[in-house]
């Protein structure tokens, strides 16, 4: 049976005539266009190495300090970074859930073996050069657990492993999941005499990002 709906405005009266052949067009639209929704990628880099979907509700990013290699030293009036000492970062990163979790890293550096790259105002854009710094995705298994150390973050930004020791870098890494991780991350210090070490661990929060709105 036809439905009629009459709309006042004012002095003009609107008159809908809703058949069954329209509203079934109307829902037909509807599920075709949540149907391409859900199958499109997003076209930010890091969501489309995510393997994030158009359906997708929310991203979990971690944003976890990193203090790699030595820091000499020096006469100078500012030493940059650190004050003179031995430093590593490793983080540990968990899937605590029962379904596999893609991952994927992205490293911005401040100080890049040495180098000052981001003083304020000088700032570092991460995508300035495609795929710099951005690791593919890694599935973890339900329960499974991988690590990113100094050698690690030394191969992101330079390209190849360190041959040795390196300058000081510090930088951010920056973890992206689908689903909620576990992320801890182990800081080791000790002065260049050698003498005395510390370490400390940090368990990383995760900060959710909405896809929509």
């Amino acid at each position: 049976m036809d439905r009629c709906f009459t709309i006042a405005t004012f002095d003009l009266t609107i008159v809908l005539l809703i058949t069954p052949q329209l509203l079934t067009e109307v829902e037909m639209a509807k599920k075709q266009r949540r149907s391409s929704d859900d199958a499109d990628p997003l076209t930010h880099p890091l969501l489309e190495k995510l393997g994030a979907t158009a359906g997708a509700e929310n991203v979990f990013a971690y944003s976890v300090k990193i203090v790699c290699g030595r820091q000499a030293d020096t006469n100078c009036c500012c030493v940059a970074g650190t004050r003179p000492g031995v430093y590593a970062t490793e983080v540990n990163i968990q899937n605590l859930n029962l379904e596999p979790a893609p991952v994927v890293k992205l490293v911005v550096p401040l100080i890049n073996s040495g180098a000052v790259v981001a003083r304020e105002p000088k700032v570092y854009d991460p995508f300035a050069i495609p795929g710099r710094a951005i690791e593919e995705a890694v599935r973890l298994p339900p329960w499974g657990a991988t690590m990113d150390d100094c050698c690690r973050i030394a191969e992101l930004l330079l390209g190849a492993p360190p041959s040795g020791e390196t300058a000081l870098t510090v930088a951010l890494l920056t973890i992206l999941s689908l689903v909620e991780l576990s992320v801890s991350a182990v800081y080791t210090a000790n002065p260049l005499s050698g003498d005395g070490i510390s370490i400390d661990v940090e368990y990383i929060p995760s900060r959710r990002i909405p896809l929509r709105g």
